[in-house]
C-alpha cells in the first residue's frame, strides 16, 4: 500500500473519532509546550543573570566574607559566614595604585517613612563611590560626599518610585524621611534608573555606609567592590588577598586560599557560576516537563489499544481480501504518528506563545527579562512528539498486524 494511501485512510479513522483523537493528543500538547515554556524561560533567566553580572564591567573584583574559595560549598556558606570585612580593609585597598574605585557595602530591608506613608524596601549603603559602580545618574539633588560618608551623617538618596510613593509630587529633596525610625534628610533624587544586578534601583534608599553601621551598631561589611586598571585580573586578585591577609593578620605565606576568610569573585566568575547554575536550571526544568510527554505516549499507546479492539473485525477483513500485516502495522502506525505531530505542532504553537505573553509580562515588571524565539526547543518538542508516536504506537500497531484473520472476523 502507498504512503498516500496509509495517510488517507489514517486521517479518516482520526476524523471519525474526533473526540477520542483531541483527548489523545492533549497529553502530548501539554508536554510539548510546557518543554518549550520551560527552555524559554531558562533561557531568558540564563541571559537576566549574565547582562545583570555584565553591568559592573569586567574589570571588577566583588569580595566577600568567607571561607575561602576552596572550601566553599556554596552561596549558604557565605551567607552564613563569620563577617571580617571592615572599613579598614577598604581603605588599605584604596592605597593600591591601580585601584580606580572602591566600595565597602551593607544591604538591609528596612521600614521607610514620610510624615504620611511607610513602605518596606531595601537600604544600600555604601561610600560615595558607590553611584559610580551602579552608573547612577542624579535627577534632582547631589549624592552624598566622602565628607558624609567620614563624618557619618545622616543623608539619603532615594530612587524615583520611593520618592513618589512617599510624596507623591511634591520635590524630596530637602525633605526628611525615617529609616528604621531614624531620621534622615534627603540631598538627591535618582534619574529613573530600572534594575541594576537583580535590584530594581529606582524603589531603594541609598545612604553613606558608615551612618548606616552606626545605626545597627554593626562595625562590618557585607562585601567590597574594587575596579582595577592597568593590571591584569590574575595579578590584581592576588595583590589584594595579600593586602587583606596583612588588615586580618593570617599567617599564610603560601597562599593556601583555603585559609582565607574571605573570598574573591570577578564578573567571569560569576558568569561562569551563572551559566552553570541556568544549564542544571534548565534539565531540571526540562525533566519535570517531559514527564508530562511520557504521560502523552502512554495514553497515547492505551486509546492505539483500545482503537485495535473496536477495530478487529475491520483488521480482519481487510487482511481477507489481501491486506499484508506491513499494511496493517503501517496503518495504525501512521495513526499513532499523525496524532503526535499535530498534538507536537500544536503544542508548539502553544508553547511560544505562553513563553512571549509570560517573558512580556516579567520584562515589564523588571527590565532585562527578554523574548527570543525557542528554536532548539520548538525542534526538541516536535522531534520528540514524532518519535513518542513511532515508540508507543508501534506496539499497538503490531498486535493489530499479527492478529489471525479467520479469528478477527469471528470476534464480536
Amino acid at each position: 500500500m502507498r504512503t498516500r494511501d496509509t495517510l488517507r485512510i489514517s486521517l479518516d479513522s482520526l476524523r471519525r473519532n474526533k473526540s477520542r483523537s483531541v483527548l489523545t493528543m492533549l497529553g502530548i500538547i501539554i508536554g510539548v509546550a510546557s518543554v518549550i515554556l520551560m527552555l524559554s524561560i531558562g533561557n531568558a533567566a540564563e541571559r537576566f543573570i549574565l547582562s545583570q553580572v555584565a553591568s559592573f564591567g569586567s574589570n571588577t573584583v566583588f569580595i566577600v566574607n568567607g571561607p575561602g574559595e576552596e572550601k566553599t560549598s556554596g552561596p549558604q556558606s557565605v551567607l552564613l559566614a563569620k563577617q571580617v570585612l571592615t572599613i579598614r580593609d577598604l581603605k588599605r585597598l584604596k592605597q593600591l595604585p591601580w585601584v580606580t574605585l572602591v566600595d565597602g557595602a551593607i544591604i538591609q530591608p528596612a521600614l521607610i517613612e514620610s510624615s504620611t506613608e511607610a513602605f518596606q524596601t531595601s537600604v544600600f549603603s555604601g561610600t560615595e563611590q558607590l553611584f559610580e559602580f551602579y552608573n547612577l545618574e542624579i535627577g534632582q539633588g547631589s549624592f552624598f560626599t566622602s565628607s558624609d560618608v567620614d563624618g557619618v551623617t545622616s543623608v539619603a538618596v532615594i530612587g524615583t518610585d520611593l520618592a513618589s510613593d512617599l510624596f507623591g509630587n511634591e520635590d524630596p529633596v530637602g525633605q526628611r524621611i525615617k529609616i528604621a525610625k531614624k531620621s534622615y534628610r534627603i540631598v538627591g533624587l535618582l534619574a529613573p534608573a530600572g534594575t541594576k544586578f537583580f535590584t530594581n534601583m529606582d524603589r531603594v534608599v541609598f545612604v553613606p555606609v558608615t551612618t548606616l553601621m552606626q545605626q545597627l551598631n554593626r562595625d562590618k561589611l557585607l562585601r567590597i567592590t574594587v575596579q582595577v586598571e592597568g593590571i591584569a585580573m590574575s595579578d590584581a586578585k592576588e595583590q589584594i588577598r595579600v593586602a587583606l591577609r596583612e588588615t586580618h593578620k593570617l599567617n599564610n605565606p603560601e597562599g593556601d586560599l583555603s585559609k582565607d576568610d574571605f573570598q574573591l569573585t570577578t564578573q567571569d566568575d560569576a558568569a561562569e557560576r551563572a551559566g552553570a547554575i541556568g544549564d542544571i536550571l534548565q534539565i531540571l526544568l526540562t525533566s519535570i516537563a517531559a514527564i508530562s510527554l511520557v504521560v502523552g505516549g502512554v495514553g497515547i499507546m492505551n486509546i492505539m489499544y483500545v482503537t485495535v479492539t473496536e477495530r478487529t473485525r475491520e483488521i480482519g477483513l481487510r487482511k481477507a481480501i489481501g491486506a499484508k500485516p506491513r499494511d496493517v502495522l503501517a496503518q495504525f502506525l501512521m495513526e499513532a504518528v499523525v496524532l503526535t505531530v499535530l498534538a507536537g505542532a500544536v503544542g508548539v504553537v502553544l508553547g511560544v506563545t505562553f513563553s512571549w505573553l509570560g517573558l512580556t509580562a516579567l520584562g515589564s515588571y523588571q527590565e532585562g527579562w527578554t523574548f527570543t524565539m525557542p528554536w532548539n526547543a520548538m525542534a526538541l518538542g516536535f522531534t520528540v512528539s514524532a518519535a513518542i508516536g513511532i515508540v508507543f504506537g508501534y506496539f499497538p500497531a503490531r498486535g493489530a498486524a499479527r492478529l489471525n484473520p479467520i479469528e478477527a472476523l469471528r470476534y464480536e
